[in-house]
């Protein structure tokens, strides 16, 4: 099981909060045309702000990797059974870790998503990811670990 990096996500928190005062700091200070870049950094960091809560407060595992195949709550299509995944591959953008899942029937589990979903993953696939990836961003995990564990489980139920 792998949870959500709490002091990746405190971090982003202080820093959203910090471009949230600079906005106020900017309405306050600058009542004219600025005052629309003040506005929108509060709305918009504000809002990141309160995401960051929800993840520092949220102890739920995001990622469940356990007997019966591999669960990312970020996904929403629930667990994703040993025996339908052939292959995995790390991949990694800008320090962002990302686990390609080669599926027997990716069109099943794609199919679970809603169409903006699917569009990114259209995206995804085009960019040279497969069609779903376990992302590891803001998981206290090893990629690397996670992604030997993948494999290793994938093959000892090729055979169910």
């Amino acid at each position: 099981m792998a949870g959500n990096s709490r002091g990746l996500y405190l971090l982003m928190l202080i820093g959203a909060l910090a471009f949230v005062v600079a906005g106020v700091f900017i309405v306050r200070q600058e009542p004219g045309g600025n005052a629309l870049v003040g506005w929108s950094s509060i709305l918009f960091f504000g809002g990141c702000a309160l995401v960051f809560v929800r993840q520092l407060l949220d102890s739920r595992p995001r990622i469940v990797l356990d007997q019966r195949g591999v669960f990312d709550r970020t996904l929403g299509i629930g667990v994703i059974p040993w025996r339908d995944i052939i292959g995995a591959e790390l991949k990694s953008m800008q320090r962002n870790h990302f686990i390609c899942l080669e599926l027997r029937n990716p069109e099943h589990w794609t199919g679970k998503l809603s169409p903006t979903q699917r569009k990114l993953v259209a995206l995804n696939q085009r960019m040279g990811y497969s069609a779903l990836n376990v992302n590891l961003s803001g998981v206290a995990a090893d990629p690397h670990q996670v992604l030997e564990f993948i494999v290793k489980m994938a093959a000892l139920h090729a055979r169910d």
